[in-house]
């Protein structure tokens, strides 16, 4: 046993003898060149995009307002199964904001797909210029004639600078809602109540409040005044949408005034880009829910 112990003591002088000591710290190596801030090298053809015939686009894709043909696609599919807006909403929220309670065709309205689950507001804060054109082009997925609540394959309809259009209108041009109103999803989860014969839809509630609240009025109506009034009259009452005064429509559908004024009407004297800074928007609503001012059709 002394004689292991004598050559395991040998052997370790050896192998200290051979390792040497630690020696001292050498300097520091240079520093690396900065790196890029997320998402990236923006792509020139982002650069080039053009975010409110994008915001066009994800109203319609087809008028030339858009870039598109200006003639509809002949499907046999109705327009819904192929606009941004059936599955994602105005706000871009899906099924968490304001269309919670949009029915869709697993919900009782077959000519119009289920509204996504999918917040494409958050996608925009996590996914690179890329990706959030991957995102849109969807290559080798359904086509536009399928009543299905998959995602189209827009890269067969639309073209690059469309797609990237598009891409720029979610990222710069959508108007946060919360600058423009609150908005309130109450209750479940739509769905069927199979526990009651027959079946009952149940359906979230949606509500709206302090629209323009971070607007001012007098600066709004003036706005109003220059802008639009030519067209819509002195209170909002010469041209009826949808059957309302444009005050009345702004009240009901605040989730979808904005847009219409930002991007336009197709069809209508009512071009993309009337109203394109989110200031101007917060003081046109602040002047629009004024009932005295703006009051309800008739």
């Amino acid at each position: 046993m002394k004689a292991v112990l004598n050559a395991f003591f040998v052997l370790s002088i050896i192998v200290l003898a051979i390792l040497g000591c630690k020696g001292d710290e050498g300097p520091a190596g240079p520093t690396g060149s900065r790196g890029l801030d997320w998402p990236g090298v923006t792509p020139a053809a982002y650069d080039s995009a053009d975010g409110i015939a994008g915001g066009v686009a994800y109203s319609k894709w087809w008028v030339t307002e858009a870039g598109g043909s200006g003639t509809q696609p002949a499907t046999t599919a109705s327009a819904d199964f192929y606009r941004c807006k059936s599955c994602h909403g105005w706000d871009g929220l899906g099924n968490s904001g304001s269309y919670a309670n949009r029915t869709g065709q697993s919900t009782g309205t077959a000519t119009r797909p289920d509204v996504s689950w999918t917040n494409l507001r958050s996608a925009i804060s996590s996914e690179s210029y890329q990706e959030l054109y991957d995102l849109v082009s969807h290559v080798g997925a359904r086509g536009i004639d399928a009543a299905d609540n998959a995602h189209p394959g827009f890269s067969r309809y639309l073209s690059n600078s469309q797609i990237w259009n598009i891409v720029k209108f979610m990222r710069e041009e959508w108007v946060d809602p919360n600058l423009l109103y609150d908005i309130t999803v109450t209750g479940p989860a739509m769905h069927w109540d199979y526990s009651v014969a027959p079946p009952v839809l149940v359906k979230p509630t949606v509500t709206y409040s302090n629209l323009g609240a971070l607007g001012n009025e007098s600066s709004g109506q003036t706005l109003y005044t220059s802008r639009c009034s030519s067209c819509h009259g002195a209170d909002g009452s010469t041209l009826t949408i949808e059957g309302m005064s444009l005050g009345q429509f702004v009240r009901t559908k605040p989730n979808e005034a904005w847009f219409k004024a930002k991007f336009g009407v197709d069809g209508t004297a009512m071009n993309p880009g009337i109203v394109t800074s989110t200031s101007d928007l917060q003081n046109l609503y602040a002047a629009l829910v004024d009932t005295a001012n703006f009051p309800n059709h008739p």
